[in-house]
């Protein structure tokens, strides 16, 4: 009797060798990476390298000389990830790791709108460094930007608060979708260690990182109510995350 080959057995040929094993991690860290620096990372002869790119191809997408995670890798990359945490007894629950990246990407997003507030205000007038009473804290002497963040953002909203906050909401537009879309960073998440992907790893491109930016800034709460309903499930917390196939991961 012929013996049929499954997608079984193409999982347990990619990931039962250690260079194998290695050459997936390099790529997956590494996105749109270059054969010659694969063979300098992993440290093998162009012939072995060679053999088991053959042996990953299922899994591995390219385009002349440069490799990336496709989107079957992807999958095998993670079932791979979990496997190994749950033989070694360090897996943590599901429901932890969601809950973390949550307060990661909450603190992330809100060092960034802080960060661009304050310049924006310091650059319009550095007096804004000054301290004065702040209504806000029982009149202790707190810098003015601190004030006149909080007078923008909760203040009475006359044509010139609204024509200021649909700039300061464009400007943030524009950082986030620069940045998430030139290095999958801003700086609040560099500062918490988190990158944005897409499904096979890569950098995201400037569309859907354009996307991702506008529902940030427009309609961050209803995007993650909605995602908490519909796309939590299939591991993302936006909707938009989904829509746009991008997700948050470690980053470097």
């Amino acid at each position: 009797m012929d013996y049929m080959v499954t997608e079984l057995d193409d999982f347990l040929t990619a990931i039962g060798h250690p260079l194998r094993r290695q050459i997936l991690e390099t790529v997956y860290a590494n996105p749109d990476i270059a054969y010659s620096k694969i063979l300098t990372q992993v440290n093998i002869s162009s012939g072995k390298l060679n053999f088991h790119l053959q042996k990953l191809d299922a899994f591995l997408s390219q385009d002349d000389v440069r490799y990336r995670i496709s989107d079957d890798g992807l999958k095998l990359y993670s079932t791979w990830q979990l496997l190994e945490k749950r033989l070694s007894g360090t897996e943590t629950p599901r429901e932890d790791r969601h809950r973390l990246f949550f307060f990661r990407r909450v603190i992330a997003f809100f060092i960034d709108v802080a960060l661009i507030l304050a310049l924006i205000f310091i650059a319009a007038d550095l007096s804004a460094l000054n301290l004065a009473p702040a209504w806000w804290l029982f009149d202790m002497p707190m810098p003015v930007f601190l004030t006149r963040i909080l007078d923008l953002l909760f203040g009475y909203p006359d044509l010139i608060v609204v024509l200021i906050r649909a700039f300061v909401l464009a400007l943030l537009w524009m950082y986030f979708a620069l940045m998430e879309g030139y290095r999958g960073q801003t700086l609040g998440k560099m500062l918490v260690s988190l990158r944005i992907v897409d499904m096979s790893g890569a950098r995201m491109q400037p569309f859907p990182a354009a996307i991702r930016a506008l529902t940030k800034v427009l309609i961050l709460p209803f995007d993650v109510l909605v995602g908490l309903f519909k796309s939590r499930k299939h591991g993302f917390l936006r909707f938009f995350g989904q829509y746009t196939r991008t997700w948050v991961v470690r980053g470097h």
